[in-house]
């Protein structure tokens, strides 16, 4: 089965994970998501390189007939461009949608009791200044629990990761996954 294919269930289930399992049932592998993202990845870009040429062709068809074509014609061609361009953050990002946020003072479990109200897997960690850092699921497991650290007095600020990387809204979807995947955010 393509990583491709796999994907969709991973992310409609929740899933980081999905055993690769034979005809006879049996375990023979556990596939992670960040692999399934980076073919994805490609195939969207390839993908999408494929379709630039066309969209710049539609781009030079627009600007030809801009004054010598029906209104309803040139919405039909601004539709296909918009339809045949990468979208960008801006397209996914929910103004209204509350940004699980917690102080640096916080400890982890707070910060986990937090994760879990707002069904997500990351935190920004706040300052009076601005974004101090961000805590993920995975910081409990990797630099609380492993490290033997108690979450009930740990200070999420010791086991963060300061001052993470940001996107503008104006960057396209495959960029900031790029981005994501080669700042290995995504595992």
């Amino acid at each position: 089965t393509p990583a491709t294919d796999a994907l969709p269930t991973m992310i409609r289930r929740h899933f980081r994970h999905l055993r690769g399992c034979n005809d006879e049932g049996d375990v023979v592998g556990l596939l992670a998501i960040t692999p399934c993202m980076h073919e994805a990845l490609d195939k969207m870009e390839r993908a999408y390189g494929s379709s630039r040429k066309l969209y710049e062709a539609v781009e030079g068809v627009e600007r030809e007939w801009s004054a010598n074509q029906p209104a309803a014609l040139m919405q039909f061609v601004e539709a296909l461009r918009d339809k045949m361009s990468c979208p960008d953050l801006a397209s996914i990002l929910d103004n209204q949608t509350d940004v699980a946020e917690i102080s640096v003072k916080a400890t982890v479990r707070e910060a986990a009791q937090l994760m879990k109200s707002y069904g997500t897997t990351a935190v920004l960690v706040m300052e009076p200044t601005g974004i101090a850092g961000i805590f993920t699921s995975k910081d409990i497991v990797l630099r609380v629990i492993a490290a033997g650290l108690s979450p009930a007095t740990c200070s999420v600020v010791r086991v963060m990761t300061p001052h993470p990387d940001t996107a503008p809204p104006n960057l396209t979807l495959l960029k900031a996954l790029r981005q994501m995947y080669g700042k290995h955010r995504m595992e």
